[in-house]
């Protein structure tokens, strides 16, 4: 079957990484990604398994990103077609974009050695905690504030940032600022399992709100484990959560996908709705960055394949509509999607809103509210009632986020373009999560 040319855009050489032309085409309802490197020859990578899941993101009036498509424009031009530099980026710079989440590393080590780690974190604990000050941290932090505004998600990473021994000052810190929403801290749990100290004093400093643990979560299954982990840490992560539960602060399951976990998507959904305190699931198809690099060809799991998997596992209990593509930054790097759950029943939220009327009003919120909800304009029977009780009850809206991360192997420039994950590097400046993250040599010069 003849190939369908959906755009052009730049992408990387899976093998040297050099920026290189490319296409996005659909064959077979499939979408592939397609490259040809002048010195290791063409590549193909699927990006959407059914085409129904993949969206163009070109700068139109229906696709606006962030505050109304502006912020991503360079001198009017829409993202998906901005000049490119000689090294292939964009020609508009990460900060004049949306910055719906700025994530920095506040320890370099961690208390695991996970080999999928996408930081390359080494291991350290104890004397050996490589921590970043906190007054660096904090003027890091200020710089962005005093160029952009104010930070909605603020993500504490590393690392493992649970390390810091100065984590608690910090938190106080970022409670008190009022250019700081909302604040995120990255874990992989194993301090919060075994200092049950921690989640008190956490969840005193934000006693009224304002805190979510992040928490790596591979799964109720054994599958899979150790090969992202090096070891299997089920136990470990049900005394993490009934700590953080006991402090009451609101957990988010983050569930690395592969190929072993994916028939045990539903599985975890389940675990979470039956678990007031985590308040959703973000599935992260597993990306080849950091450690977790490998030279040749590897069929990697995308958005598709997990709204597919899920809904199919399911079994009626969740639907293709209860998802979105979330509109801030380019649409396939976030779909989002939500289930009601009160007094052990569970609804779609499908039943309720149609997310097709809501992408004008929600332009520029990676972590919209259930007030933004409520402003929606559906506010009728049954829905009007349900709405004022979440409002009481943030836990009934159960958050499910698919977050596909890139690496060369599925780099399309147009999305780092129009990006609004930011990483808050050591120089203070702004950069793509994505990129960050690449290992490409000339992103890590550029620090």
């Amino acid at each position: 079957m003849t190939a369908t040319l959906l755009k052009r855009t730049t992408s990387r050489c899976p093998q040297c990484h050099r920026p290189c032309p490319a296409t996005v085409e659909q064959q077979d309802g499939k979408v592939y990604l397609k490259r040809r490197c002048i010195a290791h020859g063409e590549f193909s990578a699927c990006i959407a398994s059914d085409a129904r899941f993949y969206w163009l993101a070109q700068g139109k009036e229906e696709n606006r990103c962030c505050s109304g498509g502006a912020c991503c424009t360079a001198e009017g031009t829409s993202a998906g077609t901005m000049g490119r530099n000689a090294e292939g980026r964009g020609t508009n710079s990460i900060e004049t974009l949306s910055t719906c989440l700025a994530l920095i590393e506040i320890v370099n080590s961690c208390n695991l050695a996970c080999p999928t780690c996408y930081a390359d974190s080494p291991v350290g604990i104890g004397s050996k905690v490589d921590a970043i000050p906190v007054a660096d941290i904090q003027a890091r932090v200020d710089g962005v504030i005093a160029r952009k505004g104010k930070i909605e998600i603020l993500q504490l990473s590393g690392g493992e940032p649970t390390l810091h021994p100065q984590l608690t000052e910090l938190c106080r810190w970022a409670k008190a600022h009022e250019k700081i929403d909302f604040l995120l801290i990255n874990s992989n749990g194993v301090r919060f399992a075994k200092d049950p100290e921690l989640s008190h004093e956490l969840g005193a400093i934000f006693h009224n709100g304002g805190l979510q643990v992040y928490l790596q979560f591979d799964g109720l299954q054994e599958a899979g484990h150790k090969a992202l982990r090096g070891a299997d840490l089920r136990e470990v992560k049900q005394k993490a959560l009934a700590n953080l539960a006991a402090a009451n602060i609101p957990v988010t399951l983050a569930m690395t996908v592969t190929h072993e976990n994916l028939p045990h998507l539903w599985q975890t959904v389940r675990f979470g709705l039956e678990d007031a305190n985590i308040h959703g699931i973000t599935f992260q198809p597993e990306f080849l960055s950091g450690r977790n690099h490998l030279p040749t060809a590897k069929q990697r799991l995308n958005t598709a394949d997990i709204l597919m998997a899920a809904v199919e596992q399911s079994q009626g209990q969740l639907r293709y509509e209860d998802f979105t593509p979330l509109p801030c930054g380019d649409p396939n790097c976030a779909t989002i999607g939500y289930l009601i759950r009160r007094e052990g029943q569970v609804w779609h939220v499908s039943d309720f809103l149609d997310f097709s009327k809501l992408q004008g009003f929600l332009q520029d919120k990676i972590h919209y509210t259930l007030a933004d909800l409520a402003q929606c304009g559906c506010e009728n029977e049954p829905l009007g009632e349900l709405l004022k009780t979440m409002e009481k009850t943030r836990s009934m809206a159960f958050r499910l986020m698919v977050k596909p991360f890139m690496d060369a192997w599925t780099w399309d420039e147009d999305r780092i373009d129009r990006c609004c994950t930011h990483v808050i590097r050591p120089d203070g400046k702004l950069d793509s999560f994505c990129r960050y993250y690449s290992g490409f040599a000339d992103t890590r010069q550029a620090l």
